[in-house]
């Protein structure tokens, strides 16, 4: 809920927002489960699926757990008692990643020679949350990198975007952490298994 999700007004609550129904329905499966109530899936745009509720609890919960009311901000971090327990750390870099992670090869050509580069990525403008990405990731022995883009459009706030590259450390995030999205998913088992970028580019996607 750090990445795509929220909680807004006095009661609404959004679990998740996706082009991907499927994934979508599992994280309002989940969302369900530990909370005793069935969110609501509908489309928020032609190209996107969201799951929601409206139940005065959820809201309530969240607000005391430590999530952010409103807009994500840039000073948007980890609430500090998930920092404090390693499962629920990793639980919350799973979610973020799931929401605003990517995966793929870079492809640098020198003369004659050709060198592919896997990496996993996350942009965010929130700085204190992907220096605790970062910081998280260190512990699990994961190396990175933060790079500062430009806004996204109609934005004001540059992206900072965490890398980490390379296929060990690839391969370490894929046995760690991983994605539960299922498109990331199979893009992440390809680049583990040294797929070239035309086999990356032709994982397959769900149709909306």
């Amino acid at each position: 809920m750090l990445g795509d999700g929220g909680v807004y007004g006095r009661s609404y609550t959004v679990f998740c927002r996706d082009r991907n129904r499927s994934f979508v329905q599992a994280v309002a499966g989940m969302a369900g489960k530990i909370f005793g109530v069935e969110p609501r899936i509908r489309r928020a745009s032609p190209n996107c699926w969201m799951a929601s509720t409206n139940h005065k609890k959820v809201h309530g919960v969240l607000i005391k757990l430590g999530y952010p009311r409103g807009r994500k901000l840039t000073n948007l971090s980890i609430p500090p008692r998930f920092v404090e327990d390693p499962e629920d750390r990793m639980e919350i870099l799973r979610g973020l990643f799931d929401a605003e992670g990517y995966c793929g090869l870079d492809v640098q050509r020198h003369g004659e020679k050709t060198y592919e580069y896997p990496y996993v990525g996350i942009d965010m403008i929130a700085r204190p949350l992907i220096k605790q990405v970062q910081g998280i990731l260190e512990d699990l022995g994961i190396e990175s990198s933060v790079l500062v883009k430009r806004p996204r459009a109609r934005g004001r706030n540059p992206q900072l975007s965490l890398v980490i590259k390379g296929a060990e450390r690839v391969r370490r995030f894929a046995d760690l952490i991983g994605f539960r999205h299922p498109e990331k998913s199979e893009k992440l088992r390809r680049l583990v298994e040294g797929g070239s970028s035309e086999t990356i580019r032709q994982a397959p996607r769900e149709a909306g």
